[in-house]
């Protein structure tokens, strides 16, 4: 007997045996089971594959938009920092001489660009280039309103420059130049000091008028104070701020009919408030 032939033999006992049986089925559906799961791999593969693909092109066009927004404010960056620095350049004057105000073309000018980028700009540099933009209108000459003075044109002068600086760093930080974690804090407080300032002709006591060197009327701006020991008195200063900010809102609130300059200040009053609550 030679060796096919035992093994036919060997197979035929094995197959006749219940035993036998079952190994055949066991060794049978092993490699079905590796069959289906390759194929299922191979078809998961596939899907997840596809799906990956998917993702990486949604990748692809959010960084493609995301450089052309980057972009895009850089630029809007750079023009409003070209666009101070030409309004700051339309004040200044010799200092042996007197100052005198300037003509609203420049602020005109100012406005438009402000408008024009608030795109790319973002809420917190509107705002700051519009507190800035306020100041501003206070150095310029109106045949209708008081002229302003000598000292309130360099003074405006002085606080646009510091205004201006702040500005500066916080497009830096937006494009990832500077990490200076609030640039915008001081103009926040000096415009909130403005905002008291400007409320305390509607009869309302407030804390923080005889802490700091200033005298505000309707149309003239008087400091008495650089802008940077200003903003360090404010910071000392805080809990009164905040303290009348609070007591401007509530007696907004409380009035029957508000005037469209009330709800105004009503609404700065609250974003300041808010601001140094969480500075």
């Amino acid at each position: 007997m030679n060796i096919l032939e035992n093994i036919y033999q060997i197979a035929f006992i094995l197959l006749s045996s219940v035993g036998g049986a079952v190994i055949i089925i066991a060794a049978f559906s092993s490699w079905l089971g590796k069959v289906w799961a390759n194929r299922i791999l191979q078809s998961e593969k596939a899907k997840y594959t596809q799906e990956l693909d998917k993702m990486r092109h949604q990748l692809r066009i959010e960084l493609d938009q995301l450089s052309i927004i980057h972009e895009q404010q850089r630029l809007s960056f750079q023009r409003m920092i070209r666009a101070l620095h030409d309004s700051i350049k339309s004040l200044e004057q010799s200092y042996d001489e007197e100052w005198q105000p300037i003509d609203d073309k420049h602020c005109d000018t100012l406005k438009e660009i402000i408008i024009e980028e608030s795109l790319f700009l973002g809420a917190e540099a509107e705002k700051a280039l519009n507190i800035y933009l306020n100041l501003y209108w206070k150095a310029v000459y109106f045949p209708e309103n008081p002229k302003p003075d000598d000292e309130t044109v360099r003074k405006v002068y002085e606080f646009l420059n510091f205004i201006s600086e702040r500005i500066r760093e916080y497009f830096r930080k937006r494009i990832g130049l500077s990490f200076e974690a609030n640039p915008l804090l001081d103009v926040n407080l000096i415009a909130t000091c403005l905002l008291i300032y400007e409320s305390q002709f509607q009869g309302i006591v407030l804390k923080t008028i005889p802490i700091l060197e200033i005298e505000f009327d309707d149309f003239q701006l008087h400091f008495d104070i650089s802008p940077s020991a200003l903003v360090d008195k404010l910071k000392q200063n805080l809990d009164s701020l905040k303290s009348d900010l609070s007591t401007i809102i509530s007696f907004i609130e409380t009035k029957l009919e508000k005037r469209n300059y009330e709800l105004m200040t009503l609404s700065e009053a609250r974003y300041y408030k808010e601001l140094l609550d969480n500075a």
